[in-house]
């Protein structure tokens, strides 16, 4: 598997604009280059983080931004403009006022994203809240052409009383359930592929449905890139949500052992039915 590539500017608060000149780029792959990042105060905006940097032939990129276990608000706009022999591509987005920890799939990507892509992220508060109350990380990250995670093991994830994590009728459809069903070793619904921080069944995600928080269901969603779909498998054997703080584990509700029961997200507590095991 080759592994994506990850570029990180930390973007800090002081009195409200960011302080000037500069910051330092942390470069988390020997050859990730060509990255700078500059952040300063915006008087429009108040506070912003820019990442800028060149990018090689991409099969992906995101940019995420976390603050801790707490939560800020921030919008993020982007663009990419790239260009492969005679051909060029531009496309942009934005996410406005969404609650860190998330990720923001930088898609669709332009049709020469094969070629060299220009990258411009900008990271800040919404309008009407212009004093940061915590500082955050904003985190570009980009897998290259061809690359691929399909040499991540599948296998079954096995919880409370030997129960395995089942893809209700072994679907694909998006908001399908997620539920606990006796492991028969042979039932393809009972397959996970952890990768990217990712559960992955028949093409779609593990999901908090609508990051919804503690007590929402779980379904299987199209994979975006969200925080609602990232998850940690800690030494404990519980596995934590990237959302909400990291705050929130899968859980057996109420300790159940019948086939069916639909898995939920809840407030980690160490406790028997949040213990999981990828056999």
């Amino acid at each position: 598997m080759i592994r994506g590539i990850r570029r990180l500017v930390v973007c800090t608060a002081v009195s409200g604009l960011l302080a000037a000149g500069a910051v330092s780029a942390s470069l988390q792959v020997a050859h990730a280059d060509n990255f700078a990042a500059a952040c300063g105060g915006n008087g429009s905006n108040g506070y912003i983080c820019n990442l800028d940097t060149v990018v090689p032939a991409a099969s992906s990129i995101s940019v995420g931004v976390d603050s801790g276990s707490a939560s800020e608000q921030v919008n993020v706009n982007w663009t990419v403009a790239c260009t492969q022999g005679a051909n060029s591509g531009n496309e942009e987005g934005a996410t406005d006022n969404a609650a860190t920890p998330l990720t923001v799939p930088l898609t669709p990507l332009p049709s020469a994203a094969a070629g060299q892509c220009n990258v411009n992220v900008g990271i800040s508060l919404p309008t009407h809240d212009i004093t940061p109350k915590i500082d955050y990380t904003g985190t570009l990250t980009y897998a290259p052409a061809g690359s691929t995670s399909s040499s991540a093991p599948v296998h079954p994830v096995v919880g409370f009383g030997g129960k395995c994590v089942d893809d209700k009728g072994n679907s694909s459809a998006n908001g399908t359930a997620i539920v606990i069903w006796t492991c028969s070793g042979s039932d393809q619904a009972e397959n996970w592929k952890f990768s990217n921080s990712e559960f992955v069944h028949n093409g779609k995600c593990l999901n908090d449905k609508g990051n919804g928080g503690s007590g929402s269901k779980v379904v299987l969603y199209s994979c975006n890139g969200g925080s609602n779909e990232k998850w940690s498998e800690l030494a404990n054997g519980e596995l934590k949500l990237k959302s909400h703080g990291g705050t929130l584990c899968l859980d057996d509700p109420a300790s159940s052992t019948k086939n069916g029961t639909q898995l939920i997200v809840y407030t980690c507590r160490d406790s028997a039915n949040q213990k999981f095991s990828l056999p």
